[in-house]
């Protein structure tokens, strides 16, 4: 789906930007971060699993709310990024994807099993986004 169409259904809006909204995201980050790690060392894979990502969509919403875009759904962080911050890398941007996709299998699945091997690359993962978007931030 295109941006503008992600604009023009209002899942992406134009809004004032806010220096504060982004320090503030960025810290809810670094938190959902430092709880998906303890959460790991207690082999609560599925859990860390959801705080790694949660740590990587509030980084990516820093961006946006930086530039003046609110967000009506996850999706749409994504591809605003996509679309905007290919400095980001298409590597970091698809695995974006398959997180969020996983992250909603395990809220709303049936039947997903979660494993070290999930959970340890996922914070990995949101580690990583968080370094970039804090360079991005800073220019």
């Amino acid at each position: 789906m295109s941006i503008e169409i992600l604009f023009e259904e209002g899942l992406l809006k134009k809004c004032i930007p806010s220096k504060e909204k982004a320090e503030k995201s960025i810290e809810i980050a670094e938190k959902y971060l430092d709880k998906a790690k303890k959460v790991f060392d207690h082999r609560m894979d599925d859990v860390a699993i959801l705080l790694a990502y949660s740590s990587a969509f509030h980084a990516s919403r820093a961006i946006l709310f930086k530039e003046g875009v609110s967000e009506r759904s996850h999706y749409a962080v994504c591809e605003y990024l996509k679309y905007k911050h290919k400095e980001i890398g298409e590597d970091i941007l698809q695995t974006f994807e398959v997180y969020r996709k996983l992250r909603h299998a395990i809220s709303y699945g049936l039947d997903t099993e979660i494993t070290e091997k999930d959970s340890f690359p996922a914070i990995q993962f949101a580690e990583e986004i968080l370094r970039k978007v804090k360079k991005i931030l800073k220019n």
